[in-house]
């Protein structure tokens, strides 16, 4: 029914000012030969461009590409999703894919193959409250997404640096996740994304604070084992010690605990080892004047469950906002210059 107030201009939703993405990533380490890497793919039919990364850390040498390329509206026909230097195929829906490179410095030729089944974030509970985007707004993420524990294997030839010429078989634990819908990173506060491989099982937990969420802190992630995905309730982040507002993220010098509490009650504390890290690799966003940053790191780490001891390895990427009139040079050293 329309009422008197319709005669006057409306609230516009969020997602007037959000832009349309469908993205992939894949990180993975192979820690007996301290190679990690990270392929990010991210489309925006809307801008007509995809931005294509592909970043390596080999023993504590870098690689970095990132790349713009022009993409389709209709991105159903883009398959396989490709530019001039980086392709990603699903060679088997859900459990098998493939990556290739061809850069500058180095070539990849790296195969993913699904540990467990996917996780679909959807499935997980919503947060209390109400958010402005609805009931979107109350998952850990207010787009689709969803992930899978993997293993990878592969080759990178390096033509690069002090070991060009070299060609070395990696294989390790990795992870992917593919999300899609609409998304502005630079509305995100701070995140917390752990990926944490074990050969018992794999153990996620993120934690998403945004603007269209009021209440604070979102809470999602699962447990993946041989006999399914059990939904994530909370992650206890106190022994988080970067948070402080109007800092950009420190230097990351300690180790992290992290105690994740599942929906049927179950308790894991992860130890993520970033201390004595693989390699930490940067997806941060800024805005076009530069005053703000979302700073995005994945630091590649080895990884204890603390109550067996048991050992692995995996990601822990830290997200958080920073602003200010000297933000983007203040966070220079970690910023790929392209929004994630």
């Amino acid at each position: 029914m329309i009422t008197p107030e319709d005669d006057f201009p409306h609230p516009v939703p969020p997602q007037a000012f959000m832009t349309w993405k469908e993205n992939w990533v894949f990180p993975a380490v192979d820690t007996e030969r301290r190679v990690a890497s990270l392929f990010h793919f991210s489309l925006r039919p809307g801008d007509g461009e995809g931005i294509f990364t592909a970043k390596f850390c080999i023993d504590g040498w870098e690689h970095r590409y990132v790349g713009r390329s022009p993409v389709p509206r209709d991105l159903t026909r883009f398959v396989p999703v490709a530019n001039e230097r980086i392709t990603f195929e699903v060679v088997d829906a859900g459990s098998r894919f493939h990556i290739t490179y061809a850069g500058d410095e180095l070539d990849a030729d790296i195969w993913y193959t699904g540990r467990f089944h996917a996780w679909d974030f959807d499935d997980g509970p919503l947060a209390p409250g109400e958010s402005t985007l609805g009931d979107r707004g109350r998952h850990v993420f207010h787009f689709r997404h969803y992930e899978q524990a993997l293993q990878h294997e592969g080759t990178v030839t390096i033509k690069a640096g002090p070991r060009a010429g070299e060609t070395i078989e990696i294989s390790g634990y990795a992870n992917r996740d593919h999300s899609w819908g609409w998304r502005q990173d630079l509305t995100f506060r701070h995140h917390h994304w752990l990926c944490a491989s074990f050969e018992s099982r794999f153990v996620e937990g993120t934690v998403m604070n945004e603007t269209c969420y009021p209440h604070g802190d979102k809470f999602g992630g699962w447990i993946s084992t041989e006999a399914g995905n059990r939904a994530v309730l909370a992650v206890d982040t106190s022994d988080a010690y970067w948070l402080a507002q109007g800092e950009p993220l420190p230097q990351l010098s300690r180790d992290v605990r992290y105690r994740i509490a599942t929906l049927d009650g179950e308790t894991v504390t992860v130890i993520a080892h970033i201390a004595s890290d693989y390699g930490r690799l940067y997806l941060n966003a800024r805005s076009p004047d530069r005053t703000e940053v979302y700073q995005d790191v994945q630091i590649f780490c080895d990884m204890t469950l603390e109550e067996t001891g048991e050992r692995g390895s995996g990601v822990l990427e830290l997200g958080k906002f920073y602003d200010g009139p000297d933000a983007a040079t203040v966070t220079a050293r970690s910023a790929s210059r392209l929004p994630a």
